[in-house]
């Protein structure tokens, strides 16, 4: 790998800032000097090419923005270094996707989705709570556009078009957006279990409706039901036999991977560092070391991780590259932020 952080890139727009080398309770922080080499490498493949999709594509995306958003907010909390105006630049180009969010469902077929950039900033609200790219007043825009995008059965739905138009991982099961859907809603609802609430009425049609379906078998699947019980405040101690079956899904190679039968990748990885840290997993874990040098191992020159598009059975996976690459790296950055202190 080369550890070397294109300069254009972070000269302008995000430098690495220094890190605290030792933790009063723990020691060192990560004593491995390419660990933290590959995070900053990771940062600046993201900011320049998201900064190389807006000038070519203009629109903001669920990879090339809301991802970007999430990466860069988190890397800030974690003490690296970040141009707040580039940041605060590319969230206002990210929420450009929330411009029609309190607007009625359009009832017109391949209309009616559910805003995919909403559900992700607003976990992300959650899950990186010192975050400060989305407002308390935008997340309850987002709030009441879940109320409304809500399915009858008490699901969400990414989309009602073919699979072949719904790539996973992203867009992988109506599991994963009703699991985050529902988890969005949760800061919404009033404390006292008296008060009527509509998103709690909406919260227990989800879990009704998702306590009825087959869980789906992928480590996506599997992190986003780790992730709600963290965000809801579950403690490691309650979660540690769940945890320990996560963990279980590491490969020899160190890594995880989307399906038990493909090879690991950057996405799988970096989602389960990343909750695995969320759920209070040490750093210093063996697991977590091995996950981590993976990435290491695997990143390519450009800060990047290779990645190779599938698709729902039936379906042709997408030729295009760059919108899988582009999660799995922003994945991958995200696993090693919260790894590599």
């Amino acid at each position: 790998m080369n550890s070397v952080v294109p300069l254009g890139v972070v000269t302008l727009l995000l430098t690495a800032g220094p890190l605290q080398a030792r933790d009063k309770k723990t020691g060192p922080v990560n004593p491995d000097p390419k660990a933290r080499a590959a995070a900053e490498h990771a940062l600046g493949f993201l900011v320049a090419d998201a900064a190389k999709w807006r000038k070519e594509r203009e629109c903001a995306t669920c990879h090339h923005g809301t991802m970007t958003v999430w990466a860069l907010s988190e890397a800030k909390i974690q003490g690296y270094k970040v141009d707040a105006a580039n940041l605060a630049d590319v969230a206002k180009w990210t929420k450009e996707r929330l411009k029609d969010i309190d607007k009625p469902r359009d009832t017109r077929p391949g209309w009616n989705m559910v805003n995919s950039p909403a559900v992700y900033l607003s976990v992300m609200a959650q899950a990186a709570p010192k975050q400060e790219a989305i407002t308390a007043d935008e997340l309850k825009q987002i709030a009441g556009h879940l109320l409304r995008h809500q399915e009858a059965d008490g699901s969400w739905a990414w989309s009602i078009a073919p699979a072949k138009n719904r790539p996973p991982p992203f867009f992988e099961s109506d599991e994963i957006v009703t699991l985050l859907a529902s988890m969005a809603l949760r800061p919404h609802v009033p404390k006292d279990a008296d008060v009527k609430s509509a998103e709690r009425d909406s919260r227990t049609k989800a879990s009704a409706w998702l306590a009825k379906q087959k869980p789906t078998d992928t480590t996506q699947a599997a992190t986003f039901r780790l992730l709600v019980k963290v965000c809801a405040g579950e403690t490691p101690a309650a979660l540690e036999s769940e945890i320990d079956a996560f963990v279980r899904l590491q490969n020899k190679d160190g890594g995880w991977s989307q399906l038990k039968d493909l090879p690991s990748d950057a996405y799988a990885t970096g989602q389960a560092l990343y909750v695995l840290s969320l759920a209070g997993v040490k750093n210093d874990r063996a697991e977590i070391q091995r996950g981590v040098q993976f990435l290491i191992a695997q990143q390519k020159d450009d800060g990047s991780w290779p990645m190779k598009s599938r698709a729902h059975p039936g379906a042709t996976p997408f030729t295009n590259p760059v919108p899988i690459t582009y999660f799995g790296s922003a994945w991958g950055t995200l696993g090693l932020l919260r790894s590599v202190r």
